[in-house]
């Protein structure tokens, strides 16, 4: 079986709803969400601007995407870090970025058939 980068952002997308449910419970809950947030985002976005220029129609276009990727990444980073009316958990933010590595390796584990 082959790596899915579909099935891939959904095993993310459930670690970090799980990760969510358990950090509620500890008070984490937001920070995991923009976390797991900001890195879906980010692979999202990669994955239409690679799409687009692969094809060779759109190099334009993936331009701009990843131009807009890196703009919602600062934005979510500021908002992260330096936002003095907005402060979400680190440690829950760290845990929702943490989901993205963890889906990998579930994906390739599942790919190698162990």
């Amino acid at each position: 079986m082959r790596p899915n980068l579909r099935r891939l952002q959904a095993r993310h997308w459930t670690l970090v709803a799980l990760a969510a449910a358990a950090g509620g419970l500890a008070g984490r809950a937001g920070g995991v969400v923009l976390g797991g947030g900001a890195i879906g985002l980010s692979v999202a976005l990669y994955v239409l601007a690679l799409g687009a220029f692969l094809r060779r129609r759109h190099a334009r276009l993936a331009i701009g995407i990843l131009f807009v990727k890196l703009a919602a990444l600062l934005g979510l980073g500021w908002l992260a870090f330096a936002s003095r009316r907005f402060h979400p958990d680190p440690i829950g933010f760290a845990v929702g970025v943490s989901c993205f590595p963890a889906a990998a390796v579930w994906e390739a584990m599942r790919a190698r058939g162990g």
